[in-house]
């Protein structure tokens, strides 16, 4: 396994709070859960308890102990303290796509950005410190399991200061150490999480990993994630997956209307509906997709840069152009959209325009990414006229 070094991204300043609840019109698990969403032919397996993922050694305890109280750390923020504590502990790991638990990421020196974030909050929890959740919008890495082909979601930990004291109306905010790995200042943050979100990324992962071999422990690491919340729309378009493929075509409809219904739906949960009324021959509702995608409230633009780009390659210009805005206008500051949206412009003849958005795009570009790419692009296009 190849090393590299870990870098963290630690917050000196801060000029916002942070929340760590998701949107509060969201209602609550009782009042959405409207139908029976389990399957009783799966065979339910025990899995680790959300407890155990943050679980370390007495080892493992002491030894961040004796650095986060050590008397020359006294003048060091607690929040800092520990992710000083990190940034040295870790400088060696291993980036890996396996999702571990706490304890074994400190064993095996290595573990995803999922590995990290638990590692950060069982060491959190261990001095009393606050830590939130959030996820980033970066390029989609794909990994294939059997015949599952999964896309990552980027999370990272924000480890809060300790709570200031309030004089009087002022308003005092919180500092915060930012614990990623690789952070660029080019990556599009997205929505904070709650904890309950967080964790059960951590079955939807581990379910990933074995749904081709294991139904039964697929079903169950996602049962215990449904357990958590029932409104998180990578467990239903996950457990739907699971239900299409293992031949439960109708229990995976419910769950796809479901999410559809109350709106918490993502591009991911569309397109793999898609697949399914294709499966079942319904034709109709699979024509109405389109206009379902228009309504999803999806934030992440790569989602809607996939999205674009299959179409695209269909030859389908107009649904990729419509796609493609989507992208821009959820994440405006990314030279893909723009580039995306010149090729499909010069496809359909708009000569003009697809300059304008190749100058955009190398507008947004750093010297290190795609700048020579879009370069070499415009040139092309003002070329052909």
């Amino acid at each position: 396994m190849k090393t590299k070094s870990l870098f963290l991204a630690i917050a000196l300043m801060t000029t916002v709070a942070c929340q760590s609840t998701k949107n509060t019109s969201i209602q609550s698990n009782s009042e959405l859960t409207p139908f029976d969403w389990q399957v009783e032919e799966f065979a339910r397996v025990d899995v680790e308890e959300p407890a155990s993922l943050f679980a370390l050694s007495d080892q493992q305890k002491q030894h961040f102990l004796s650095y986060y109280n050590s008397p020359t750390k006294a003048h060091i923020s607690p929040n800092f303290r520990l992710a000083y504590y990190l940034n040295d502990l870790v400088s060696n790991f291993s980036y890996a796509g396996d999702t571990l638990k706490a304890q074994d990421v400190l064993n095996k020196r290595y573990g995803n950005c999922m590995s990290l974030a638990l590692l950060t909050t069982a060491l959190a929890r261990l001095v009393n410190l606050d830590v939130v959740y959030q996820q980033v919008h970066t390029p989609p890495l794909y990994r294939r399991f059997g015949k599952t082909l999964t896309t990552s979601t980027h999370v990272r930990s924000i480890i809060l200061g300790p709570e200031p004291e309030k004089t009087g109306d002022s308003i005092v905010f919180r500092g915060r150490a930012v614990i990623d790995y690789f952070p660029s200042s080019r990556d599009d943050r997205g929505v904070y999480i709650s904890e309950a979100d967080f964790i059960s990324m951590y079955y939807q992962n581990m379910s990933a990993e074995v749904m081709s071999d294991d139904p039964n422990l697929a079903y169950s690491y996602l049962y215990r994630a449904m357990q958590l919340t029932t409104t998180n729309a990578s467990t239903l378009n996950s457990l739907a997956v699971l239900y299409r493929s293992n031949g439960y075509e109708k229990e995976a409809r419910k769950l796809y209307e479901f999410a559809i219904e109350n709106h918490i739906q993502s591009v991911h949960t569309l397109s793999n509906f898609a697949v399914l009324l294709k499966k079942v021959g319904d034709v109709e509702t699979l024509s109405r997709i389109g206009d379902m995608y228009l309504k999803t409230d999806d934030d992440n633009p790569y989602r809607w840069i996939d999205l674009g780009n299959a179409f695209l390659a269909k030859g389908k210009l107009s649904k990729a152009e419509m796609f493609f805005n989507k992208a821009i206008a959820t994440g405006p500051y990314l030279g893909e959209s723009y580039s995306a949206m010149a090729k499909t412009y010069f496809l359909q003849g708009k000569v003009l325009k697809a300059e304008n958005m190749m100058e955009k795009a190398l507008s947004l570009s750093l010297p290190s990414q795609n700048r020579a790419l879009y370069t070499a692009k415009l040139k092309a296009i003002r070329n052909s006229h």
